[in-house]
């Protein structure tokens, strides 16, 4: 069951990543899959609090940013449109290094390159995001091989979570 959740996890983190770059590209659709794989990662996280017994106390980390998170988008605050994209990116971006940096988080995970290639994607991320903050040119390519990179990163590392590997 712990493999499982700590997978749905991964997986929804890894789907709200191109539901952002969907956003960001202003491409139709992605209110709709933004808004369930949100739901899904909250179910993931509420599932993992209340079903496994030896849970990682630090799992109040992200629960306490997605309760944030549905605070802001239920209450809304006046703050212009450039100060709001800037801060939810900044807290994306954390959000995604805490699940991709933190050691053994949700589970552990042995294969040491995969935190190298984290720090990678996360630096490509990063970068994507400026560059199409301060629109740049070939800053929608630039976001589209961050986001998906980022993805990619998440939906591996999740898979490993507990993996355990022969020597």
């Amino acid at each position: 069951m712990k493999k499982t959740l700590t997978i749905l996890i991964y997986i929804s983190l890894a789907t709200l990543v191109l539901a952002y770059l969907f956003k960001v590209m202003r491409w139709p659709g992605v209110e709709d899959l933004a808004l369930g794989a949100l739901w899904l990662h909250i179910g993931g996280y509420l599932g993992y609090s209340l079903l496994i017994k030896d849970k990682d106390s630090r799992i109040v980390y992200p629960m306490g940013i997605l309760i944030l998170g549905v605070m802001v988008n239920l209450f809304g605050f006046n703050v212009s449109s450039e100060v709001q994209s800037i801060s939810f990116f900044l807290l994306f971006l954390g959000y995604i290094g805490f699940h991709l940096l933190i050691k053994d988080f949700l589970g552990e995970n042995d294969m040491l390159i995969f935190r190298k290639l984290s720090m990678g994607a996360l630096g490509l991320f990063a970068i994507a995001g400026l560059f199409k903050m301060l629109e740049l040119p070939y800053s929608d390519v630039a976001l589209i091989v961050g986001c998906s990179s980022m993805a990619l990163m998440l939906l591996l590392v999740g898979l490993t979570k507990d993996l355990v590997r022969k020597k």
